[in-house]
């Protein structure tokens, strides 16, 4: 009864599979894909460009550089091509495509690394780190991603968003960039970890819009040319699986041993030094050595941990990792009484030679600077609240000179001087730094959208709870509507919405003319002020 109920479903299945499959135009999607392989100076002259805009935004380390990149390279169009050809077995289109993507990987790659080798910015940035260890995560996002892009491709559904949302996911020509990056600079383990990741999408791609293609009907008996049997397009389909599953379970083995160590020395290391009103950690690493661990931690304390501290505190992590572990414990006197008595300063016996200090490496900077940023972000974001801020930026300029600390502030009224004064204070305080604040504004809410039936856009509505969220309520502040005469209506039912839902009471809701920003995007924007603010 139960077999009985399966094969049911599965007919069920195949059924409504049998009806999809009816609408799909198997030789269309056949001719539009098998464009896709066709090279020009038009093809190369987006390949490469393409290629040079990711790396300039992998080099300055921004993120929308990058994005675009991955937007305007044509490169998923020989991809999908190569899948559709494995589908289908046609033997001289899989030749087209596999030549055409060998051709365009070999340029894109001896490009970036001649760009590189001429750039003055050769150190390694957070973008161009986030693309040299993929792990098995990598391939299941390519995965879904195009499982996705290629059911758009076969029913038209949303296929102009759908890929571009393919193309940002299953980004090919970044790790291609960052390929050459390696070569130009002489990295060769950053190159091939950007070859593994584009290697990984690569495959990914071709092996999801195989499936998908199946699925959908496409069989050899839509071309008429030298086939590839079943049996060897399912053995290059598992070889390329094995192949590319093997690095990438690795490397997620590899990082989540690195994780679950960097948990159990963080959970040893404030069990200990986190002493209130006493001592407190503030930053730690680890470095894993051949047979042994070497835990490096800061410490801010009000009375330094003496040898025997440091070396009970050695033993425990020894015993954890079964390891010889070394601490080097990098104290900060932060408040005393008195000054600490001699045998108090020494950390170890005077006979007793102390390593020579190291360097930070790049990768150790960047870790403290990030550590730094997201610290002084938590501050402002509390002091600042509901107000959003965004892309905080922390420059040095000499040992004397104070933190010069940037970010943005989506609020509708500048930072005045008192309130600059008191931000900057409460992040010296806590830094412990003396601190410069420089502050962008932008506005607080987007231009208002509305539906197709004249209500209030959802996105819009949830920008608007903020208003709930304003110190000391709506009462303290005006809302200020901005519009053309012929918006009337909307802005009808944005002061019902106002005074309804979010209890701002009509005498703080004024109008006046739209401004570029609103003519612009032909709407109703709407911009809050402290009464105090008002001219």
């Amino acid at each position: 009864m139960k077999m009985t109920g399966i094969r049911y479903q599965i007919k069920k299945l195949k059924d409504y599979l049998a009806i999809k499959t009816e609408m799909v135009n198997h030789q269309a999607t056949i001719k539009e894909v098998a464009s896709g392989v066709d090279r020009s100076w038009i093809y190369f002259l987006m390949l490469l460009s393409a290629g040079l805009i990711a790396l300039l935004g992998l080099l300055t380390n921004s993120v929308a550089v990058v994005i675009g990149a991955m937007l305007i390279s044509p490169l998923m169009g020989p991809i999908i091509s190569s899948g559709l050809a494995l589908t289908i077995g046609d033997l001289p289109l899989a030749r087209r495509a596999f030549r055409t993507i060998a051709v365009s990987v070999a340029l894109l790659i001896l490009v970036t690394a001649l760009a590189t080798l001429i750039s003055p910015l050769k150190e390694p940035t957070a973008e161009i780190m986030a693309r040299v260890r993929p792990n098995i995560y990598d391939l299941l996002v390519a995965v879904l991603s195009g499982v996705v892009g290629a059911v758009a491709l076969c029913t038209k559904r949303n296929y102009l968003i759908t890929a571009t949302g393919v193309a940002v996911a299953t980004a090919v020509v970044p790790p291609l960039s960052v390929v050459g990056y390696g070569l130009g600079t002489g990295q060769i383990m950053l190159a091939l970890g950007g070859f593994l990741l584009f290697f990984t999408n690569f495959v990914a791609i071709i092996l999801t819009s195989d499936l998908v293609f199946f699925v959908l009907g496409f069989r050899t008996s839509h071309v008429e040319t030298i086939q590839y049997s079943p049996r060897t397009r399912l053995l290059i389909i598992a070889g390329l699986l094995c192949l590319i599953s093997i690095p990438l379970i690795y490397t997620l083995a590899v990082d989540l041993k690195k994780m679950n160590t960097k948990k159990r020395i963080e959970r040893v290391l404030k069990k200990n030094l986190n002493r209130e009103n006493a001592s407190r950690l503030t930053n730690y690493f680890y470095l894993d050595q051949k047979n042994s661990l070497q835990v490096n931690a800061s410490v801010n304390t009000v009375k330094l941990f003496d040898l025997k501290s440091k070396k009970a505190l050695e033993d425990e992590l020894t015993k954890i990792f079964s390891l010889p572990v070394a601490l080097k414990l990098e104290q900060v006197l932060v408040a005393s009484e008195k000054l600490p008595s001699p045998t108090m300063q020494l950390l170890l016996p005077a006979e007793t030679s102390l390593p020579a200090e190291r360097a930070d490496t790049p990768a150790e900077l960047r870790g403290k600077v990030d550590s730094l940023r997201e610290q002084v972000e938590t501050e402002l974001a509390v002091a600042l609240a509901p107000f959003p801020l965004t892309d905080t930026r922390i420059s040095f300029s000499g040992a004397d000179a104070p933190l010069q600390i940037a970010f943005r502030l989506q609020r509708d009224y500048p930072v005045g001087d008192d309130e600059r004064l008191i931000l900057a204070r409460l992040v010296q305080k806590s830094l412990d730094l003396p601190v410069e604040l420089t502050v962008d504004h932008a506005p607080l809410l987007p231009v208002i959208s509305y539906s197709n039936d004249g209500k209030l856009a959802p996105d819009t509505i949830k920008n608007l709870a903020i208003i709930s969220e304003l110190p000391g309520g709506p009462d303290g502040f005006r809302f200020i509507l901005e519009s053309s005469p012929k918006n009337g209506s909307e802005l009808t039912v944005l002061r019902k919405h106002l005074i309804e839902e979010l209890n701002v009471p009509e005498e703080s809701i004024s109008n006046i003319r739209a401004s570029a920003r609103t003519v612009q995007n032909n709407g109703v924007a709407l911009k809050i002020l402290r009464h105090k603010e008002i001219r």
